[in-house]
């Protein structure tokens, strides 16, 4: 019996680490631009709200005030990074950034790279951490761009709905990191965001 509950197991562990590459299992290793950063102005998140979406704006905003502190949280002093304020940002923080309005606002604070972040969705979860009817689920995407020209840097999207572990056990190691129990969207946008950004060497806080 012992051998049988090892053998079973091993095959979950083999599992998780085989099935990383799901469809939020962080974008492919590509060659990044010949670029010396100086510094990368992040600008406050923007969101995407359907219009006449009034609950779905609501939450929004408060999904927003979460992750920028998250940002914040990512960053802390980095003397490479500037977390640039709703003010600072002007045109630049709304849902659909010009490349002026994002070279004006990196300007401001005197960097050659900016970063956006969009909330697409943020749903909390409904019930407890062992006992919810509904998990939680968010939506998020970023992107890196150099100035003056643009290019792209790094870019991501993070979907997630936490679903049961029987429901797929590729998921095993994330299910472990979180106990086996049902997260809060704060928390899922947590791992959502550490993911994403520690896949950019730009923005990676593992230097």
């Amino acid at each position: 019996m012992k051998r049988i509950l090892g053998v079973a197991a091993a095959g979950l562990l083999a599992l998780a680490a085989g099935g990383c590459a799901g469809k939020n299992g962080g974008p492919d290793k590509e060659k990044l631009p010949d670029f010396r950063l100086s510094c990368a102005a992040v600008l406050p998140v923007a969101q995407a709200a359907e219009a006449g979406q009034q609950a779905q704006a609501k939450t929004l905003a408060e999904g927003a005030a979460v992750l920028n502190q998250q940002l914040r949280d990512y960053f802390g002093n980095r003397t490479d990074i500037r977390l640039i304020s709703a003010e600072e940002a002007g045109d630049a923080g709304g849902p659909r950034t010009s490349l002026a309005a994002a070279k004006a606002a990196a300007e401001k604070v005197g960097c050659n790279a900016i970063v956006e972040t969009t909330l697409y969705g943020y749903k909390e979860r409904l019930g407890g951490e062992y006992t919810a009817k509904e998990p939680a689920a968010v939506s998020f995407s970023y992107r890196m761009l150099s100035l003056p020209d643009g290019t792209a840097l790094c870019r991501g999207r993070f979907d997630e709905e936490q679903e049961p572990l029987m429901s797929n056990l590729l998921k095993f190691r994330q299910s472990a990191e979180n106990g086996f129990k049902w997260v809060t969207a704060d928390r899922l946008l947590e791992q959502g965001l550490r993911e994403r950004l520690d896949s950019c060497s730009f923005l990676s806080g593992k230097k």
